[in-house]
């Protein structure tokens, strides 16, 4: 439509383009009183007035702009205005008709451009000096507030319906302009908050989430801290891989990959790689509570995955997949932790010595072991049962190397512990009371009973050395016979 397209603009040049319309109706209703008014004088010549301001309004806009911004441009205009309206005014000599059409033309223009109280009454007192100056020098005095020629109130009343409508349905459809370019950026932002999160399952979750924040940036850049690594890989993968079909390996690893995730997810750990059936993780950066609580919250989580394994390893084994068991080296020390790469593809990982002692604890470990080095048993004694190991030579490491297994956490309360593991022959009970929920517990408790009932019952048919007891009525009896016993 040539009114849509007309009304296609920035509020900048629409506002110009309002302005210009209204001092063209002003003008109109101004003429026609000159001819309509047998009291007019020099009316004729007020478009003359409006045309110089029309003319000059741009380059006084830009210059306002360019050195004081929007705010004060739009007072010096609404400033303008009212000088025009009150001009305008002194000429009609304040008939009825134009003065209220003329009047709320003003009051709308001050809503609409926000203007404040203190210029609003900067601007009556301007509007009354340009009032009685026009009165004065140009108009002269006349009878006011006489009533208006119906001409002239028809066509003040369809130009003051035109000014309001035509500013109201510019606002509409930029309403509905603003309303689309809003669902527009929603649909784009959430596409965008879609990909980023797939985009940051590539990455650890808390890189991701620091450059989210803004506190780190993707660049080539790296630090030297102190951090505790962790390493593991599951104990004869590589011979299993030659004997399940490449589906049933790949559930077995990803089922293993996603528990170990969850766990060091869960205990704030980085996971830095996944190398086949190994994996990387550290703690102390981004994010770190300390390097004596890092060590303690890496402790925790291997032994977490220990016990996670049995689980795994239970459920494997009724799935007809042989049993699998993992191996565990923990290290502490100064890393360089970064950006390495190129500027086009990088990877947030660590390098130092302590990297490698991990691997080298983890190959050198037995299976379900966690072997810990030297300064990470000094971070943790306190709070861990170790048992120390003799000095092992590791292959890339010249002295040495002094470590400790870790058997389980030091438990204060008894009534606190969350885990039950105990394995002996013919008899294996793991309890997660973590795992387990309120309306369990009956259940749980029946079972024991009766596992409890049964292991007496058998205690009853066996003798101390295990052999089973006999019925009376089983047991052999001498043979009695009456025959006397000859003497030789």
């Amino acid at each position: 439509m040539p009114l849509d397209r007309l009304l296609d603009k920035e509020p900048k040049q629409f506002e110009v383009l309002q302005r210009v319309m209204g001092y063209f109706m002003i003008s109109l209703l101004v003429v026609i009183y000159y001819f309509t008014s047998p009291n007019s004088n020099y009316q004729i010549f007020f478009p003359i007035l409006v045309f110089f301001v029309i003319f000059f309004g741009p380059r006084i806009s830009h210059a306002l702009q360019y050195r004081y911004g929007t705010s004060l441009r739009s007072n010096v205009f609404f400033l303008i205005d009212t000088i025009v309206v009150a001009s305008a005014l002194a000429a009609v000599h304040l008939s009825l008709v134009v003065t209220f059409v003329l009047l709320f033309g003003i009051l709308y223009t001050a809503l609409n451009n926000k203007i404040s109280m203190m210029m609003s009454s900067f601007s009556i007192l301007l509007a009354i000096f340009a009032f009685y100056f026009c009165t004065i020098f140009i108009f002269g005095f006349q009878e006011y507030f006489q009533q208006t020629s119906i001409e002239l109130s028809v066509v003040a009343c369809m130009c003051a319906i035109i000014f309001v409508n035509f500013a109201s349905y510019y606002q509409q459809k930029q309403i509905l302009k603003v309303d689309l370019q809003r669902q527009t950026y929603f649909k784009e932002m959430n596409r965008y908050i879609e990909l980023s999160n797939q985009l940051s399952r590539y990455a650890p979750i808390q890189l991701w989430q620091s450059i989210m924040r803004g506190e780190t940036e993707a660049k080539l850049e790296y630090k030297r801290k102190k951090i505790t690594i962790f390493f593991s890989d599951i104990q004869g993968f590589t011979e299993l891989s030659e004997t399940l079909i490449p589906d049933d390996l790949a559930f077995v690893l990803n089922d293993y990959l996603s528990h170990m995730t969850e766990i060091a997810k869960q205990y704030g750990g980085t996971i830095d790689k996944f190398m086949g059936d190994a994996i990387l993780i550290f703690f102390g950066d981004p994010d770190s509570q300390g390097t004596e609580q890092d060590a303690k919250n890496c402790l925790d989580m291997a032994l977490s995955m220990r016990q996670q394994m049995k689980f795994l390893r239970e459920r494997w084994l009724k799935m007809g997949y042989p049993p699998l068991h993992i191996r565990m080296g923990i290290s502490t020390g100064y890393c360089h932790v970064g950006n390495y790469g190129a500027v086009h593809r990088m990877a947030y990982t660590i390098v130092g010595r302590d990297a490698n002692l991990a691997a080298r604890l983890q190959s050198a470990a037995e299976i379900d072991e966690i072997l810990i080095s030297d300064d990470t048993h000094k971070l943790v004694k306190n709070d861990y049962l170790c048992a120390p190991q003799a000095p092992i030579e590791l292959k890339g490491i010249q002295q040495p190397v002094k470590s400790w297994q870790v058997m389980e956490k030091y438990a204060n309360k008894k009534d606190s512990q969350q885990w039950f593991d105990y394995e002996y022959k013919g008899f294996h009970l793991v309890l997660n009371l973590e795992e387990v929920q309120n309306y369990e517990y009956a259940e749980l408790l029946s079972v024991l009973e009766e596992m409890i009932e049964r292991i007496k019952v058998q205690k009853n048919l066996t003798t101390v050395s295990g052999v089973v007891k006999l019925n009376p009525e089983d047991e052999v009896k001498p043979v009695e016979t009456n025959q006397p016993i000859e003497h030789g």
